[in-house]
C-alpha cells in the first residue's frame, strides 16, 4: 500500500521580487515572456511559497483555485486506488505549471519530492489578466496544449509498450527535461526513487531494477550515482521509445 503522508502544509512565504530576479526557470516559464508594467498587478498578486520534502500540499477533491508555477525542485502527481495502489501521473519540474484545469478541484494529490519552491496564482486573478493580455492567454493555452500532449505520450507507454519500451520512453523523457532544466545533453537526473518511476510506468520495481541493469550491461547506461546517469546510447534508447516519443511534442 502507498505511503500516503498528509501532513499540515509547511510553507515559507518568499519576497516576490527577489524570487523573480533570482529564478532560475524564468526562461522556462509561462510568465517570463509577460513581466510588462501593464502586468505588473497580475504578478505582484502571485505569493510564493516554499514546500517542505515530503508535503502532501494538494490534496485529490481539494478545493485549490490557483496556478502553481515550480521554480525549483521536483513534485510528484498521483492517484491512491481504493485498494491502497497508487498511480503516479506526472512528475514536476521547474516550469511545470500545475492547476491548468478550469474546475476549482484537483483530481489528484500532488507531493513535493525534495524541497520546492513556487509561485500560486488566483486563477480569478488569471482569469481577469488573460481577458485583458491576449498574450497571457495564448501562454497559458500552449501550456495547457503541451501538459496535454505528454498525458497522451504517458497513456501510450501505459497501453501498449513493454517494460523495456516504457523505461527507454522515460529516461529520454527525462533527458528532454534536464537538458532544458540543466543543458545536460546525455546526462538524467533522478529526484524520484525505483517506486515512484515503477507507479509512473505501470510496472514492478524489480522489472525497473532488472531493465536498468539489462540497460547498463549493453551499454545504453551508465550509473554516475543511484539518481544520476549517463545516457551511452541515446538513439537506441529513442528507437526503442519511440511509440511514446511520436505522441509528445518537440522531441
Amino acid at each position: 500500500m502507498a505511503n500516503l503522508r498528509h501532513r499540515a502544509i509547511e510553507t515559507n512565504a518568499l519576497d516576490h521580487d527577489a524570487v523573480c530576479k533570482t529564478c532560475w526557470a524564468k526562461t522556462l516559464s509561462f510568465c517570463e515572456p509577460h513581466h510588462t508594467e501593464s502586468l505588473r498587478g497580475f504578478f505582484d498578486s502571485a505569493t510564493c511559497l516554499k514546500v517542505n520534502p515530503g508535503t502532501v500540499f494538494i490534496h485529490d477533491g481539494a478545493k485549490f483555485p490557483y496556478y502553481f508555477n515550480i521554480n525549483r525542485g521536483a513534485t510528484r502527481s498521483f492517484k491512491i486506488l481504493p485498494d491502497g495502489r497508487r498511480q503516479i501521473l506526472s512528475f514536476g519540474f521547474p516550469g511545470t505549471l500545475i492547476g491548468l484545469s478550469q474546475y476549482s478541484n484537483f483530481e489528484f494529490n500532488i507531493e513535493a519530492i525534495n524541497e520546492v519552491s513556487l509561485c500560486r496564482f488566483s486563477k480569478d486573478k488569471v482569469d481577469y489578466y488573460s481577458n485583458k493580455h491576449p498574450e497571457l492567454r495564448k501562454s497559458l493555452m500552449e501550456r495547457m496544449i503541451y501538459e496535454l500532449s505528454e498525458s497522451y505520450a504517458h497513456a501510450v507507454a501505459l497501453g501498449k509498450m513493454s517494460a523495456r519500451e516504457r523505461l527507454a520512453y522515460f529516461l529520454i523523457k527525462q533527458n528532454k527535461a534536464d537538458y532544458k532544466i540543466y543543458g545536460q545533453l546525455n546526462k538524467v537526473t533522478l529526484p524520484m526513487n525505483r517506486y515512484d518511476i515503477s507507479d509512473y510506468l505501470g510496472v514492478t520495481t524489480e522489472t525497473i531494477s532488472r531493465t536498468f541493469t539489462q540497460f547498463e550491461s549493453e551499454g545504453l547506461i551508465t550509473f554516475i550515482k543511484s539518481s544520476e546517469i549517463i545516457l551511452r546510447d541515446r538513439r537506441r534508447l529513442a528507437t526503442l521509445a519511440a511509440g511514446a516519443i511520436a505522441a509528445s511534442p518537440a522531441w
